[in-house]
């Protein structure tokens, strides 16, 4: 999965925040931020410019530059992206959909969510912290505050495969537990003791499954810590915007010097020796620490923004002027990075060039040649969607909230990362989502250079056409591949191939002419089981249920996970799950967020017959669902 977020937070090192942006820059080998002139708003109303034509490589350098901060969403310089945009379509002709706010179409979305420094904090052993450079919240901690005698809980982990439990022969009922991050490691090897060959880790030493097990034991609060002999050290994690998981106790980091203070306080020996004690014997050696009391409380303060899709309409002729074709791409990146970002401890800008102002701009680019052109025979939406990098969100808004009516919409064209085509290589996904498609695409490479490749004939997939495939429209998603420099500071616009990206302009002019004219095809999903779906992410899962879950839902939500669809074939769908249903009981597990449905998956076998208890509107219905063997 390309954006979307990462269900099992492994030692914590996944999933990063919006908003944490940072000072620009200071990298010599960045681009020059060039000087620009755009207009900071768009006109209110069309006016044609016959001598006006999109300049892709002025649109990427732009979208790009330094000056515009990595389009982070709910920022000042997205705005401004969304502007150019705006200003674009304006001069192509194109017109605004009623019901908009002009070429955009706006709502309300958490664009940050950061500690209250003011109601965070950590006091033990005679002194405060607050979060900084010595204590973090985690993200997914609970909102709440705990007080109780501190207890040093080993690594937190019960393994019975291998006879090892931290939390024997300590009692944490109404504790707040220290905990080491990661696991006990063979020091012949440096490798875990639980972990099987494949993997770093175990399922073990996910913090959700630590926090979880340190709270059935009666613990009111947890405190990591890095273990100190382990290199390297890593530091503080990042705070993270994102929570897949939601604790019951409030949950924070400490530095190991504050771990240490806290053990010496209490008379214990000090962080290394514990670990050394623990990684070489093997055994836990968790004790109570009952001369030092701690208080924790833990608040977030979060930012409402409102952010917007832009959208511009080049009306159809003919009778079927009425039908729409979607050529959209999503304008968002990470602005300074976080841990979506693949170095999520750099704070310099990250440009999207190819993520996704290559993308951007090659809609740009269609859209004008259409604009200059005869009337298509459906009318065309082109759009430029927010909130990708969030899991879909300004897309999921718009099939929500379509100012056309969504049946009328024939197909969708998706352009995410299409700058970068090297080898004259182009992947496309989406091509058994209608019966006409191979033969469109295969015509429109007619007289290239581009050699198409497959990016998974469904629908569901890591980018916005996954959108309008969960409303059942045909989609095709056009990506040149993956290359090192994807969700990194290097990004930048003088690596775009701008001869290669001409020619996916032109193959995607072609193919959306196609759209325009072709019979009215039918949805076919016998591909999407093969994309995104839900079905068991813990290690040795293999029972599968089959649902596709709502990310517009966002990570704040609690009671449930709402999903958008079911998997073709599977377990979800022949239980009768819907579009819209919120699973909040699966067997005897309560469901709270994604986390929770992927343990519970995890614990279960193919062929098992399990209980859903369903939200469905105002009612609470019961499912019963016979799962099935991930594939």
């Amino acid at each position: 999965m390309r954006h979307l977020p990462t269900f099992l937070m492994i030692c914590g090192l996944a999933l990063a925040s919006v908003g944490c942006g940072a000072a620009p820059s200071d990298d010599p080998s960045a681009p020059p931020a060039p000087k620009l002139d755009f207009p900071t708003t768009a006109p209110a109303t069309p006016q044609r410019q016959a001598s006006f034509h999109v300049d892709p490589k002025h649109v990427i350098t732009y979208l790009a530059s330094d000056e515009l901060q990595g389009r982070l969403i709910g920022t000042p310089q997205i705005q401004r992206a969304a502007d150019l945009i705006a200003a674009d379509f304006s001069k192509l002709g194109l017109k605004t959909v009623p019901g908009l706010d002009g070429y955009f179409q706006p709502f309300e979305m958490t664009t940050s969510i950061e500690p209250d420094a003011q109601v965070t904090v950590l006091e033990a052993g005679g002194q405060t912290y607050h979060p900084g450079d010595e204590m973090v919240p985690l993200r997914m901690s609970a909102e709440k505050s705990a007080q109780g005698p501190l207890a040093f809980a080993g690594y937190g982990e019960e393994v019975p495969t291998a006879h090892y439990d931290d939390f024997v022969g300590v009692d944490l009922k109404g504790k707040v537990a220290l905990i080491l991050r990661f696991e006990p490691s063979d020091p012949a090897t440096g490798k875990s003791r639980f972990a099987d060959a494949t993997h770093e880790y175990s399922e073990h030493a996910a913090l959700q499954a630590k926090i979880a097990a340190a709270a059935n034991h009666g613990a009111v609060g947890v405190i990591f810590v890095n273990p100190p002999l382990r290199k390297p050290s890593d530091g503080l994690m990042p705070f993270s915007s994102m929570a897949m998981y939601n604790a019951p106790v409030p949950v924070v980091q400490v530095t190991p010097d504050v771990a240490d203070a806290l053990l010496k306080a209490a008379g214990s020996e000090n962080l290394e020796s514990l670990q050394k004690q623990i990684d070489r014997s093997g055994k836990p050696d968790s004790k109570e620490l009952g001369t030092v009391t701690s208080k924790l409380a833990v608040a977030f303060h979060r930012t409402q923004k409102s952010v917007e899709n832009v959208v511009g309409l080049l009306p159809g002729k003919g009778p079927h002027a009425d039908e729409y074709v979607v050529v959209c791409a999503h304008y968002d990146h990470l602005g300074h990075g976080g841990a979506y970002s693949l170095t999520p401890w750099s704070h310099a800008i990250h440009h999207g060039a190819d993520d996704n102002a290559s993308g951007t701009a090659c809609m740009m680019e269609i859209a004008d040649r259409f604009a200059h052109g005869p009337p298509p025979a459906r009318s065309m939406l082109f759009i430029a969607f927010t909130g990708e990098e969030e899991g879909l969100v300004g897309s999921a808004h718009f099939v929500n909230n379509s100012p056309v009516s969504i049946d009328k919409i024939v197909a969708d064209l998706n352009l995410d990362m299409v700058g970068r085509v090297s080898d004259d290589k182009l992947l496309i996904g989406g091509m058994g989502t209608a019966a006409a498609f191979p033969q469109i695409v295969q015509e429109a490479d007619k007289g290239l250079t581009l050699k198409l490749g497959e990016f998974g004939k469904g629908g569901l997939g890591p980018s916005d056409h996954m959108s309008f495939a969960m409303k059942k429209i045909p989609v095709l998603f056009f990506y040149d591949k993956m290359l090192i420099d994807y969700h990194r500071p290097t990004d930048t616009a003088d690596k775009i191939n701008f001869k290669g990206l001409d020619e996916v302009a032109t193959l995607g002019q072609r193919v959306a002419q196609a759209m325009t004219t072709m019979p009215r095809q039918t949805y076919d999903d016998q591909y999407d089981a093969q994309g995104l779906t839900l079905m068991g992410v813990s290690h040795g899962s293999s029972a599968a249920l089959g649902v596709v879950p709502d990310y517009s839902q966002g990570d704040d939500s609690h009671g449930g996970v709402r999903i958008s669809g079911t998997v073709p074939g599977s377990a979800a769908e022949k239980s009768g799950l819907k579009e819209g249903d919120v699973i909040t009981q699966f067997d005897k597990t309560k469901i709270d967020n994604l986390i929770d449905l992927s343990n519970a998956l995890a614990e279960a076998k193919p062929g098992q017959k399990v209980k859903l208890q369903v939200k469905r509107g105002s009612k609470m219905i019961d499912i019963e669902a016979t799962l099935t063997e991930r594939k």
